[in-house]
């Protein structure tokens, strides 16, 4: 009987380490969300959670509990993340809640969004790696002028062009796997 008990005790032990580590990582990550998405702190969170949560989805009563929030503030931010094609929610049979979950492509379309940003910055730098060649061609050779370094760019760009196509590779397996779930 007492070997039960411990056993029990272990495992609420280790359940509510876990609980501890998710509020723990739903407050990171939710930061990390707001400050990159310029979200609201409440909508990065349930974003965060929805994350944590998988396909499974949550509830409105889950997330209203989970995030400490009200039911108002909750309902406005679902709403708000629904319109912007960011969550959405399904139903199971004989249910009536609805389990929110993240929009399947919301992964993908950031990485689109990411690469097209590399691509602009991978642009402007070859513009400005063409001035600076331009710039230290005409420079007179016993003039002071200091001459362009040009290896940083060299360098950036190949990074851009190294982190792009990587991204890419890994958007093409989410593609593949999201085509066959």
């Amino acid at each position: 009987m007492f070997r039960t008990n411990c056993s029990f005790a272990s495992l609420f032990l280790n359940f509510k380490s876990i609980l501890k580590t998710k509020e723990n990582l739903i407050e990171k990550l939710g930061v990390h969300i707001e400050n990159k998405e310029q979200l609201a702190p409440l909508a990065a969170r349930i974003l965060a959670t929805l994350v944590l949560t998988g396909k499974k989805g949550a509830t409105f009563d889950s997330l209203v509990f989970e995030l400490n929030a009200s039911k108002s503030t909750i309902s406005t931010h679902l709403t708000t993340l629904q319109a912007a094609n960011r969550i959405t929610y399904h139903t199971k049979c004989g249910d009536r809640k609805k389990y929110f979950t993240l929009v399947p492509d919301a992964l993908i379309n950031s990485m689109n969004e990411m690469i097209k940003n590399w691509e602009n910055e991978r642009q402007l730098h070859l513009e400005i790696v063409e001035y600076k060649k331009q710039y230290n061609e005409n420079i007179p050779k016993d003039s002071d002028e200091e001459v362009f370094d040009l290896e940083f760019h060299r360098d950036y760009l190949q990074f851009l062009s190294l982190a792009s196509a990587s991204m890419k590779k890994l958007q093409q397996k989410l593609s593949e796997k999201h085509l066959n779930d």
